[in-house]
């Protein structure tokens, strides 16, 4: 509990410092000007990048999986809205809905998880995204151990992103083996953005 404790800190340190980093950077009240420039007409150049604001923007995405092994069938269903608050920092939130359905000539269930998360991540460079989720997922499991509860997920995830795609790994840091509809605290993670 320690260790994950530490990953959460660290994750919550850095977006906090990258963001106030950002607010400096883009704050729209701060206004610089350089009396050389003002005087000279002709520079309209370099007076466009510096009067340059990030616009502020939605953005769509989300998950998508289907898989079929051995008697057993996984639906995932997961659309995502992303709010980008600046170049390198964005907040969104999402539903998810799983469908998992197991039979042999032993044992067999069928599951049913929906839930909604909400989650913001920071791109310290362009092509690196590390994340932080939290998602709450209603299950209802029919079958042999007929069983309904509510199962908790804060994820910490590191994505490699490349235009609107972005693949990589997230971790959940309070992983329950008993409750979780994911087989492990670790999962694959692809997304995309438009």
């Amino acid at each position: 509990m320690g260790f994950r404790l530490y990953l959460l800190i660290c994750f919550c340190f850095i977006f906090i410092s990258v963001n106030a980093q950002e607010e400096e950077e883009m704050n729209p009240h701060q206004t610089t000007t350089n009396t050389s420039e003002s005087r000279n007409e002709g520079n309209t150049g370099a007076q466009e990048r510096k009067n340059y604001t990030y616009e502020r923007s939605w953005s769509f995405g989300g998950n998508l999986g289907l898989s079929f092994w051995n008697g057993g069938t996984d639906i995932l269903i997961a659309p995502k809205a992303y709010y980008n608050v600046s170049p390198k920092f964005l907040t969104g939130f999402g539903v998810t809905y799983i469908y998992s359905d197991y039979k042999d000539e032993f044992f067999g269930y069928n599951q049913n998880s929906f839930g909604a998360s909400v989650m913001a991540a920071v791109r310290p460079v362009p092509m690196l995204q590390l994340s932080v989720e939290y998602e709450g997922l209603q299950t209802n499991r029919g079958g042999y151990a007929a069983d309904e509860y509510w199962n908790n997920a804060i994820y910490l995830g590191a994505s490699f992103v490349s235009g609107p795609v972005s693949f990589g790994f997230r971790y959940d840091v309070i992983y329950d083996a008993e409750r979780s509809v994911y087989g492990s605290a670790f999962n694959p993670v692809i997304g995309f953005y438009f």
